[in-house]
């Protein structure tokens, strides 16, 4: 029996063993309204859910599905005008639909926690981390004085932050954005829930430091035998974790099953697109299948199918009457009309064949790829030349950047990896003029723009280079309409013969981003994320620009308007033979759009190839980490792979001292001189 089958039936082991329980908590015909300025808007409509003992159970779909909104009902955490006007949640032989918020504080926190995505929020900057953790203890464990406290270092430990008793009296903005989640999740299981709701938990954060929360959850859950809701958008994460995934769109479940059955014998059309979206699944070179449209106004009633305006596959039905829930097997329900015996019989896309058929094989670029940077007659259009960039002085100095080299060629995309705080966005905002750099030079064209240069060139920088930047809400001028964010470097630059001729190129960039003319005239809250993102991007294209700094443009989206957006971004580069600078912590994102890959830790770039030989041949640790924490939408493949954690400490520079070397043509390493000698072995093997 191979591999996968022996895994195939373990999901039938976990399946039965899941199902064989009565319901820890089941939702029934659950309705959440929502009223705003005198509208009802009905978030959640008249879905149902089981929820078993000990079980992993992932809830996706795009942001508005009413995923958290449907989970925080279980926890009493409804938004003041916000209430269910329908249905029961029975759990524990109560309905906690009619709990007074006397008896929420008996289950909240210590029946049912929740970690919330955003670890900021949740803490108490004012408080030690310690003391936060210890006021859950105490209530709800009883625990006072000294035992408190023990239990408090106890339950530091067990999150994985060393040093409990220093890190007790510290406070939340001296963790870094992975401990400050450990923090949250340590208030959470200090309560020792029973079942344990994590919304979002990993979003922001680094591939490697997701994988350890993650582990982190795991055990935590077997040690306590907690029963755990995953809210979440990324499928990687869903691959990892989940016994069962629940997909919603529209406020309504519309597919439920075990993760084996979601993933490779999905049959909604909505699942389907979540999919076929991804980039791991995607073909270099080639659009990835975006879902046209946008998700259903809840303000209004919906008829049919939810999803029928943006379902390629949808029957004249779908727009009539709302599909019944169809069971594929005992574990497998959906709301399709696609699964009713009468319907015509569809072919699933072919990146779900693709999923199954994966199996480890790497994503394959064409054959007849164009790589600009190996062009004999390639053009440099950006040269970072032994780049330091520094924060502070004297004793406070910190070496953000330090002696990073690299060329872009025209024409190609250019990505910088690595975790937060390695100095990414700092090499990006250094070579826009944003941030100074304090040694070496930037080159443009050939001309150096860095450092003190004339107004001029000044000018001319700003012109040819723009960057898009990575929260489109925070980059754009709330209080502005469309027309002048995009008109602003117009204006600036006075770029525009008269009004009429302004207008026109505001009209045209907005087509071509994918927005409709009359969306110059709102302001930015009215847009999604996914449009948000296409008015940064359309404001830095009307200045014409020949290179555009992209600081991970698609790091908050959803995963079918990450499509969108990439789609948007490689089409912009062959209409308008744009290059690209992309900084991203996400590598399957990295792989499908870059020609050529950098990958940096803490400010020193430490290896650079070609995207598929990175891949490929991947020989610094570091890289090798990086590899190795990336999320797999095959769930097999997930729970088989070896994560690999980077210890500086196996690198002894002492005296045999590191250079940058090309190991093979265009595959450059940093390592000493044993270093070099072992990868350039290992690539002969």
């Amino acid at each position: 029996m191979s591999e996968k089958n022996i895994q195939a039936v373990d999901f039938d082991a976990r399946a039965e063993q899941i199902l064989a329980r009565e319901p820890l908590l089941s939702a029934q015909d659950v309705e959440v309204t929502f009223t705003l300025r005198g509208n009802k808007l009905t978030a959640i409509r008249r879905t149902s859910l089981d929820l078993y003992e000990g079980e992993t159970l992932a809830i996706v779909g795009e942001s508005g599905s009413g995923k958290s909104v449907f989970t925080k009902c279980f926890v009493g955490m409804l938004d003041k005008n916000g209430e269910i006007t329908h249905g029961s949640i029975m759990y524990d032989g109560k309905d906690l639909t009619k709990l007074t918020e006397k008896e929420w504080l008996k289950v909240r926190g210590k029946k049912i926690a929740m970690v919330t995505q955003d670890p900021m929020t949740s803490l108490n900057p004012l408080k030690t981390v310690g003391r936060q953790i210890q006021e859950a203890v105490e209530l709800h464990q009883g625990l006072r004085g000294r035992a408190a406290r023990q239990e408090t270092y106890r339950i530091l430990e067990s999150v994985g932050i060393s040093d409990p008793q220093r890190r007790y009296r510290q406070y939340p903005h001296e963790f870094s954005g992975g401990m400050r989640q450990r923090v949250v999740i340590a208030i959470a299981v200090a309560c020792r829930p029973q079942i344990l709701i994590c919304d979002e938990p990993t979003t922001a954060l680094d591939v490697t430091i997701q994988a350890q929360i993650l582990a982190l959850i795991r055990r935590l859950q077997k040690e306590q035998n907690m029963t755990i809701i995953y809210i979440t958008h990324d499928l990687g994460v869903v691959a990892n974790v989940a016994d069962r995934v629940a997909v919603m769109y529209g406020g309504q479940i519309i597919e439920i099953g075990m993760a084996n059955e979601v993933f490779f014998d999905p049959w909604h059309p909505y699942t389907w697109a979540l999919l076929s979206a991804l980039p791991q699944l995607g073909v270099k070179g080639e659009k990835l299948p975006a879902i046209d449209g946008t998700p259903p106004n809840l303000f209004n009633k919906i008829q049919g199918d939810a999803f029928a305006p943006r379902n390629r596959y949808a029957l004249n039905i779908d727009f009539l009457e709302e599909p019944p829930t169809y069971d594929v097997t005992a574990t497998h329900a959906v709301k399709a009309w696609l699964r009713d015996p009468r319907a015509p019989k569809v072919e699933q896309p072919h990146a779900i064949r693709r999923l199954e058929e994966q199996q480890g094989k790497p994503l394959v670029t064409e054959a007849a790829s164009y790589h600009p940077h190996l062009d004999p007659n390639r053009e440099p259009l950006v040269e970072v030349k032994d780049m330091q960039v520094t924060f502070g002085s004297g004793r406070k100095k910190f070496v953000a950047v330090d002696h990073v080299n690299f060329t872009i060629y025209k024409g190609e995309t250019f990505s910088l990896v690595g975790e937060s705080g390695s100095g990414k966005t700092t090499i990006g905002r250094a070579i826009v003029r944003i941030n100074p750099i304090t040694s070496g030079e930037v080159l443009f064209r050939g001309e150096r723009i860095s450092g003190k240069i004339s107004r001029e060139m000044d000018t001319k920088v700003i012109r040819s280079m723009q960057m898009i930047f990575q929260d489109p809400m925070a980059s754009l001028n709330e209080r502005a309409k469309v027309d002048y964010i995009i008109s602003e470097g117009l204006y600036n630059f006075h770029l525009y013969k008269d009004e009429q001729e302004r207008q026109e190129k505001v009209q045209k960039v907005l087509q071509e981003v994918g927005l409709l003319p009359e969306f110059s005239s709102r302001f930015p809250h009215e847009f999604s994320g996914g449009q948000r993102q296409r008015i940064g991007i359309a404001r830095s294209l009307i200045m014409q620009p020949e290179f555009i700094v992209a600081d991970e443009p698609i790091s908050a989206l959803d995963v079918s308007i990450r499509a969108q957006v990439l789609n948007l971004l490689n089409e912009m580069k062959k209409s308008r033979g744009l290059t690209y600078l992309f900084i991203a912590h996400d590598l399957s994102v990295v792989r499908f759009i870059s020609d050529r890959i950098a990958v940096i830790h803490k400010g020193r770039i430490v290896e650079l190839a070609e995207s598929e030989e990175l891949f490929r041949h991947p020989l610094h640790p570091y890289t090798k980490a990086l590899l190795s924490a990336v999320p797999n939408p095959n769930p097999y493949l997930e729970r088989a792979k070896t994560l690999q954690v980077y210890d500086p400490s196996v690198h002894d520079y002492s005296v045999d001292k590191p250079v940058w070397e090309e190991i093979i043509p265009d595959h450059f390493v940093w390592g000493n001189v044993r270093e070099l000698d072992g990868y350039r072995r290992e690539i002969e093997n």
